[in-house]
């Protein structure tokens, strides 16, 4: 009796084994969570943009605009139903805009600090 249990038991296993990894393969759930930080980064960026408008130089406003994209271009991919070739130019446009914000950024120190 114990030995046809085993055996019984050894048969059923790796059916729940295959049967989870395909509904893994087929549809991975995509968790989305609040992204609060997130939000908070973007809307902090939209009221310096709009209250230091007058203060900045062209290079400042450049670089928090390109901030503003990229920050946007990821809220996007987390929330939006994407296709996957939108998906793609959403996150290339974003990749882009965080480099043109890095390069501005140390562009501006650089002329702030040491010219």
């Amino acid at each position: 009796m114990a030995r046809q249990s085993k055996k019984i038991a050894k048969r059923i296993q790796p059916k729940k084994k295959v049967e989870s990894e395909n509904k893994q393969q087929q549809s991975p759930p995509q968790k989305v969570g609040k992204d609060y930080l997130l939000i908070g980064v973007l809307a902090l960026t939209i009221v310096f943009l709009l209250v230091g408008w007058s203060n900045f130089t062209a290079t400042n406003r450049a670089l928090y605009i390109a901030l503003l994209i990229s920050l946007s271009s990821t809220y996007a991919r987390r929330h939006y139903n994407l296709t996957a070739v939108q998906d793609l130019w959403v996150e290339r446009a974003g990749y882009v805009s965080m480099a043109s914000a890095i390069v501005l950024f140390a562009f501006v120190v650089y002329q702030q600090y040491f010219s």
